[in-house]
């Protein structure tokens, strides 16, 4: 692993897990190359960076997809990237007033990207 790379391990819903592996074939297709997990997390992050996000938007992600189940996901953060994502990730913890937002973080900038057509 090298310096400053992070392991994000979370456990999402089935119905996350499906957004993400919908959002991460779709990504494939336009891109016309395959795309992984942590590609798709990151260009959804890089993509968001100036777009404003809202409790709104939060509250009817929350509404729409549970978060919390058994499916095991692990995202590597490389140095690369971790400003995109530590930013939106403060973003979503201003807006939810909530720590450790990893679990909701992931599908949640993936389901911003689809929503306004980024990805």
């Amino acid at each position: 692993m090298a310096a400053g790379t992070r392991n994000v391990r979370i456990f999402v819903s089935q119905q996350c897990f499906e957004l993400l592996v919908d959002a991460m074939a779709a990504f494939s297709k336009q891109t016309r190359r395959f795309q992984t997990m942590r590609m798709t997390v990151q260009a959804a992050c890089a993509r968001l960076k100036p777009h404003g996000i809202s409790r709104f938007e939060l509250e009817e992600f929350l509404a729409e997809y549970p978060v919390e189940g058994d499916i095991r996901i692990h995202l590597e953060v490389t140095p690369e990237w971790s400003a995109d994502y530590d930013m939106m990730r403060a973003k979503m913890k201003d807006i939810s007033e909530k720590s450790g937002t990893d679990k909701s973080l992931v599908p949640f900038v993936v389901y911003l990207a689809v929503k306004h057509n980024l990805l």
